[in-house]
């Protein structure tokens, strides 16, 4: 399959479907299915927007809210509110004394139990997912400040979601994108136009994904974008030889080299960031974010693949020139 054709759609029919977890009243699905497969992108991706959320509070002097794009359950926003990780999450999920409660009990409970927990209070958490019982989970368990179910990608906006995104200082999002395009993150522009401060934007996006649509409609905003050159970061095993076997023939349609990363059973997200040209300007993306994390996490058995499909994956890949490895992937307003 050519790079041209192959679509976002065409990209996401060869992921594994998880969409039946997040139409359930409450996170056990989620921490159960996931966990199978060590889904740990929102741990992986916790120390990256905690640092992220403490340089948008130094240059905008105040606190600030952050808007999670496909929020599901408010992960995100529990365990960057508190210190707690994924894995005592699902441990807590699977109980048997967490097992047997309603899904009203879960949420009830849960509400207590977040609320036991130190928060941070330089930050508010909003949502937006298309799952109306995920963000109705995540609103009751005090997860998030405020939220919507909705659909950017089809929906037009409404006045209370223009209202939500143009509060958001700092936009994230972990897993969204490819489900989501360009158009998203239009009407979050177009509703981020209310503000006097332009939002960050934080994507983390797997390698399979092409993000410069993305980057290009926000640049036309005033955005500038920049790739962390430094780390991938994982999201989960692969789901079987199927689901990596295409998404590697996916990579080379793209020219990226599988080696180290999905040729090792492991799906790998890249990290954007867009900002206005001041803050740019005044602190590299290199500069806020030092801290790699998730390939030593405790990991089940994954499959690799054999060391000769390894040597064919290298070997259509060049090695990078200085030139390549010089380059920032910064894409400025200039462009279109």
């Amino acid at each position: 399959m050519s790079h041209d054709a192959a679509t976002f759609a065409d990209i996401n029919a060869i992921k594994a479907d998880f969409n039946d977890v997040y139409r359930r009243r409450d996170p056990r699905a989620y921490y159960e299915v996931l966990g199978a497969l060590d889904y740990v992108i929102p741990e992986v991706a916790c120390p990256i927007f905690a640092q992220l959320v403490e340089r948008c509070v130094i240059e905008r002097g105040r606190p600030i809210t952050v808007l999670d794009i496909g929020c599901s359950y408010g992960v995100n926003a529990a365990l960057l509110r508190h210190d707690i990780t994924l894995r005592q999450l699902r441990e807590r999920y699977l109980s048997p004394s967490v097992q047997a409660l309603s899904p009203d009990q879960v949420a009830e409970y849960d509400g207590r139990f977040y609320s036991g927990w130190p928060a941070r209070t330089d930050v508010q958490f909003i949502g937006l997912d298309i799952s109306s019982e995920a963000i109705a989970y995540a609103l009751e368990a005090g997860l998030l400040n405020d939220g919507a179910a909705t659909d950017l990608e089809t929906e037009p906006l409404d006045d209370r979601t223009r209202s939500l995104i143009a509060r958001a200082d700092l936009v994230i999002s972990t897993g969204c994108v490819g489900y989501i395009t360009h158009a998203t993150f239009e009407k979050v522009m177009e509703a981020s136009g209310q503000s006097h401060e332009k939002p960050w934007i934080a994507s983390f996006v797997l390698r399979m994904f092409d993000y410069d649509k993305i980057a290009r409609g926000l640049a036309r905003h005033a955005l500038v974008t920049e790739k962390l050159n430094s780390a991938t970061f994982v999201q989960r095993r692969f789901r079987d030889w199927t689901e990596q076997e295409q998404t590697i023939s996916m990579l080379d349609a793209r020219g990226v080299d599988p080696t180290g990363r999905e040729a090792d059973g492991l799906l790998h997200a890249e990290l954007f960031v867009s900002r206005p040209e001041e803050s740019v300007t005044a602190t590299t993306l290199s500069e806020i974010v030092w801290l790699t994390y998730g390939v030593a996490l405790p990991l089940g058995d994954r499959q690799r693949l054999p060391q000769s499909r390894k040597n064919e994956a290298a070997a259509r890949h060049a090695p990078p020139t200085a030139a390549s490895l010089a380059y920032d992937s910064l894409y400025t307003t200039a462009q279109t």
